[in-house]
This record gives structure tokens, sequence and C-alpha cells, in this order.
């Protein structure tokens, strides 16, 4: 897994490409429960997709300001709690 610390790292991990698709992502929660998140940036919109995974809702087209203010997403890489999976 790599630690995701900014969202221009986020950005940058979850970029769209047809051949990848989504990128896997999960916050860290107590006791080492995971709530795993798929998403997609695109940065010709700068918006993103995300697809969580605990519930299968999807949230499409969220700006950065939505992500912070609508999402706990930042809120977890500001805590060091937000990853990718690796699966290399």
């Amino acid at each position: 897994m790599k630690k995701i610390t900014s969202i221009e790292e986020l950005k940058k991990e979850a970029i769209y490409d047809d051949r990848r698709g989504w990128a896997e992502f999960f916050i860290l929660l107590n006791f080492n429960l995971r709530s795993s998140k798929r998403i997609i940036y695109y940065p010709d919109t700068n918006t993103f997709d995300v697809h969580n995974e605990i519930d299968d809702s999807y949230e499409e087209d969220l700006t950065e300001e939505q992500l912070i203010n609508d999402t706990h997403i930042v809120i977890a890489i500001e805590r060091g709690a937000f990853y990718k999976y690796d699966f290399s």
C-alpha cells in the first residue's frame, strides 16, 4: 500500500486511464478496519468520481472543494490514514 499525503498526489494516482480504470484506495479506520473507495480524477475538468464500496454509493463530478467539504477523504489524507492499494 502507498500512503497518499496530499490532494496533488491523489490526483496523480487517480488520473483517468482507459487501460487501468478506477484506482483503488482506502481510509484506515480504528482497529485496522478499512473504508475502501475507487476514485477517478479527470484533469480536463479537475473533478473526481468516487465509488464508496461500503454502501455501493457513487459521487460524480466532485470538485476539489466538494472533495474537501463533502467527503472524509481529505481529512484522512491530513491524518495520515489514506492509502492506495498497491497490486504490483
